[in-house]
């Protein structure tokens, strides 16, 4: 039997979650545990009102100035949803001047998606907003929510580059840019990577790829 479980634990006298993976489990089985924790009013998040409160409707909004990179599973799915061609997608929810460094980074400040403070495309939203939470967590699950994230993002980069979408890095990049251009190469040719160019939905891509040896 494949699954994944959340589970509270502590870690150097901190409380936080951590999840427990059976394989053969997927990305989309640890969506499914995830996901009901935007809505648990019994854990800690540092955003919430009083600490405990629903994710819907918050004013802290972390939409409003993310660095959202979608994964490749999610761009496919935005594109589709908005019944628009690859380049037309790109030209119209991507950043401009980081598409000229390199970078798929989606429209920020808020996100173009943002629409009175709610997700208008949240059925098919990024890895990197699904796995947002603001309560601490157990140090392997922070790496393991993180690893997933970035190979998804590298994915997207590589295929945008096959497809012509997005040039190679060029000159201009600010250090921050920079960043994100070496962490996405770093993850590159991994096989995590891999199974993202591979895949058309979550459920293809198997946890054990990201998991520590």
């Amino acid at each position: 039997m494949s699954g994944v479980e959340v589970y509270h634990g502590h870690e150097d006298g901190q409380a936080g979650l951590g999840i427990k993976v059976v394989l053969p489990a997927t990305v989309q089985d640890l969506l499914d545990a995830w996901q009901p924790l935007c809505d648990d009013q019994t854990i800690f998040k540092q955003y919430a009102r009083g600490h405990h409160a629903l994710c819907k409707g918050c004013q802290r909004n972390c939409c409003a100035t993310a660095y959202v990179i979608p994964d490749l599973v999610s761009f496919r799915r935005m594109a589709e949803m908005l019944g628009m061609a690859y380049d037309d997608f790109v030209a119209r929810y991507f950043q401009a001047e980081k598409l000229a460094v390199g970078l798929l980074r989606m429209v920020p400040e808020p996100c173009i998606f943002l629409q009175d403070n709610i997700c208008s495309i949240y059925p098919v939203r990024s890895l990197i907003c699904r796995f947002y939470l603001c309560t601490p967590l157990l140090g392997r699950t922070e790496q393991l929510i993180y690893k997933i994230a970035w190979s998804g993002a590298a994915a997207t980069q590589i295929f945008a580059q096959q497809q012509g979408l997005v040039p190679a890095a060029g000159p201009g990049a600010s250090s921050f840019d920079r960043l994100f251009l070496e962490l996405l190469d770093e993850y590159r040719n991994s096989s995590g990577v891999a199974s993202f160019l591979a895949a058309r939905d979550y459920r293809d891509i198997s946890l054990h790829h990201f998991l520590e040896e």
